[in-house]
C-alpha cells in the first residue's frame, strides 16, 4: 500500500512515519500489508506526487504553509477523486472534520490521537467507504441492461470531452445509434426480445470503437457515442466506417460534427444527429 503522507511539520512527520511502518509490521491490519510512504511538505508537492505517481491512501494535514484548511481539501477531491483522504486535524477541529467527511473525505484523526491502532482503523475505513462510494456513483452511471454508461453518465464525460474540444481547438464527432424496426420485433416477440437486440446492438457498437472513444445508452431504445478526430482517423474516415458497419446490423446511425469555429451544446450535437437518422431510415427501408 503507498500512502502518500502530506505533513509540513518535520516532527509530526517522523512520528506518523514511525507509526505506518509499525502498521505495517505489526497486527493492527486483517491481512499483513506492507505499507510503502511518500512525503510531501507543502501542497505544491503533494499535488505534483498525486498527478504523477500510484497512491493508494493520503494522509492530508490540513494545514500546509502554501493551503490551509477547507481549501486544502477542496484541492485534494480536485487532484486525487480516486485516493481516499484520511485527514489530518488539530483538536480544535473535530467539527471541521465532520463537515468534511460529509464533503466526501473518507475520515478523520486528531494529531493527538494518532497511534498504531487508531489510524489503523481510519485507514481501513477510508479504503472501505472509499470502495463503497465508487461501486455507487458507478452503479448510478450505469446502464444494467448493457453495462454501457447511461445518460447522466454520457452527459457528464461528453461535456468535458466537448470543453477539451473546444480549448485544444480540435474537432470531436457525437452520433446516436438506434436498431431498426424496434417496434416491429417488440409487438411481435416482446419485451425479451427487445432487449436481446438492444444487448446485440452495444456488442457491436463496443466492436467498432476505440479505447479513447465514448459509449453510453441514453434513451430506451438510442445509443450515443463520442469520437475524436485523430491524425490516424479523422472524424470523416470514422464516420463512414462505423456507418457501413451498422448498416450491415440495420442499426440507424447519425452523427454531428463540433468545431471550435462553429461551437454548439452537447443537446444541439445530439438533436442534429438525431435528425441525421432519418435520411438514413429511408435509405434502409428502401
Amino acid at each position: 500500500m503507498r500512502v502518500l503522507l502530506t505533513e509540513s511539520d518535520p516532527e509530526d512527520c517522523l512520528f506518523l512515519r514511525d507509526v505506518l511502518l509499525e502498521i505495517g509490521e505489526g497486527r493492527y491490519w486483517n491481512d499483513w500489508v506492507q505499507i510503502e510512504i511518500a512525503h510531501a511538505g507543502s501542497w505544491r508537492e503533494s499535488a505534483a506526487i498525486l498527478a504523477s505517481e500510484q497512491v493508494d491512501l493520503l494522509l492530508l494535514d490540513l494545514d500546509l504553509p502554501d493551503s490551509r484548511g477547507i481549501e486544502t481539501f477542496r484541492r485534494a477531491q480536485k487532484v486525487a477523486q480516486d485516493v481516499p483522504v484520511v485527514l489530518l486535524i488539530g483538536a480544535e477541529g473535530a467539527s471541521l472534520g465532520l463537515r468534511l467527511i460529509r464533503d466526501g473525505a473518507q475520515d478523520y484523526l486528531e494529531k493527538k490521537l494518532v497511534d498504531c491502532a487508531p489510524l489503523a482503523h481510519a485507514m481501513r475505513n477510508a479504503i472501505e467507504r472509499h470502495r463503497l462510494l465508487t461501486a455507487a456513483r458507478a452503479a448510478s452511471t450505469r446502464d444494467t441492461l448493457t453495462g454501457l454508461l447511461n445518460r447522466s453518465g454520457f452527459f457528464a464525460a461528453a461535456e468535458r470531452d466537448r470543453k477539451l474540444a473546444e480549448r485544444l481547438r480540435r474537432r470531436w464527432m457525437v452520433l446516436v445509434a438506434e436498431p431498426g424496426n424496434l417496434a416491429e420485433l417488440a409487438a411481435a416477440h416482446g419485451e425479451q426480445r427487445l432487449d436481446l437486440v438492444l444487448v446485440e446492438a452495444a456488442d457491436h457498437l463496443r466492436n467498432l470503437l476505440g479505447p479513447a472513444d465514448l459509449l453510453a445508452r441514453i434513451e430506451t431504445t438510442r445509443f450515443a457515442i463520442s469520437i475524436f478526430d485523430t491524425e490516424l482517423e479523422p472524424v470523416e474516415e470514422a464516420w463512414a466506417r462505423i456507418h457501413a458497419a451498422l448498416l450491415q446490423h440495420r442499426i440507424l446511425v447519425g452523427s454531428a460534427i463540433f468545431s471550435a469555429d462553429q461551437p454548439a451544446t452537447l443537446e444541439a450535437l445530439l438533436a442534429k444527429a438525431a435528425m441525421d437518422m432519418a435520411p438514413n431510415a429511408l435509405a434502409m427501408r428502401t
